[in-house]
């Protein structure tokens, strides 16, 4: 079984959408999908896409997806490449689809004369991170990831300097 990396048309939404609640079960977090195929394909192949895809089709089957969109380092004026998902069927893992989608990936990098790739891996998903340690990517231990949501993203956005 090899696995055959292409970009991801607007036809394949159905099967990465699919793959998405695959990935939110195997996390133990389905319900961080909220989103519908519909606005998934707009996200990716509407009037001002949000990101990218690619997908590993093995016997014409999609079995795994990466989700990708760029970021920006001003220090260096360069593109960053952000790994945003990556997910293989069960089914399918061993057979190359994962490193045949993050070679893909590199090679997207590259061509987009970005300084490097970034993804964030759950604490939890050890198999997650020793595939990545495999590839030669280190965890960047210098730095800690910071989320402002719901009510204390309301919040700030409500503050008025000086009040």
């Amino acid at each position: 079984m090899t696995a055959v990396v292409r970009r991801a048309t607007a036809d394949d939404v159905a099967a990465i959408h699919a793959l998405l609640l695959g990935f939110g079960r195997h996390v133990g977090h389905v319900d961080w999908v909220t989103a519908g195929p519909a606005a998934l394909r707009d996200a990716l192949f509407g009037a001002t896409p949000r990101g990218f895809a690619h997908v590993a089709v093995v016997d014409a089957r999609i079995v795994g997806v990466a989700l990708w969109f760029l970021s920006f380092n001003f220090w260096m004026v360069q593109p960053i490449l952000y790994l945003e998902d990556l997910f293989v069927d069960a089914e399918a893992r061993g057979s190359g689809a994962g490193e045949a989608l993050m070679r893909a990936l590199a090679a997207e990098a590259i061509a987009r004369d970005c300084a490097w790739m970034d993804w964030q891996v759950l604490t939890e998903n050890t198999g997650g991170q020793r595939f990545y340690d495999r590839l030669g990517a280190r965890l960047q231990p210098e730095w800690r990831l910071w989320r402002l949501e719901g009510e204390a993203l309301a919040a700030l956005a409500d503050e008025r300097p000086g009040q």
